[in-house]
């Protein structure tokens, strides 16, 4: 008989401590859902830098590591660098879930930063343009304030979704 009170002791003992373990679970992802709410994707993809990323546009998926994270653009190198428009990403998959709160210095450099460089270096570039299949590709003949000339056309910066090349401008 008492091996079947300590049994029942243990059983009891058993499911109060499984209850309290249930509950510190619940309080702590009720903590981390309240922290993550205070978190944007910069300071996600600030902690991504060096690490593998997927990004995904509408057109294409581009896969690397994360190089640079500027003002409106992320620049992954793989196969090629790419500057990806952050307003052209449609979903990412990191490897880390670290957010990283500290600006960068040079997070104020944008596409057009970028475009300068490669112009300076007289890189070849292919432009994607939103709403438009196939790349513009050529070298930058003039980069304004706020667009880009390519081949003969004047790009708008706004209508960039990436811009691919051989060499990552900002290193």
């Amino acid at each position: 008989m008492d091996d079947r009170i300590d049994a029942l002791l243990a059983d009891i003992e058993a499911a109060d401590s499984a209850a309290r373990v249930h509950a510190r679970r619940g309080e702590y992802g009720d903590e981390v859902a309240g922290q993550a709410a205070e978190r944007t994707l910069l300071e996600r993809l600030r902690g991504a830098v060096g690490s593998t990323v997927r990004v995904t546009m509408s057109d294409r998926e581009v896969n690397g590591a994360v190089r640079f994270l500027g003002r409106d653009i992320v620049v992954v190198a793989g196969a090629e660098v790419s500057a990806v428009a952050i307003s052209a990403v449609r979903g990412l998959r990191l490897t880390t879930k670290v957010h990283r709160f500290e600006v960068g210095g040079l997070e104020r450099l944008g596409m057009g930063s970028a475009l300068r460089r490669w112009s300076a270096a007289h890189e070849e570039v292919s432009i994607d343009v939103a709403d438009r299949s196939g790349g513009i590709r050529g070298r930058c003949e003039l980069v304004g304030a706020d667009y880009v000339e390519i081949a003969g056309r004047i790009v708008p910066f706004a209508a960039i979704s990436a811009v691919h090349a051989r060499t990552n401008p900002f290193e």
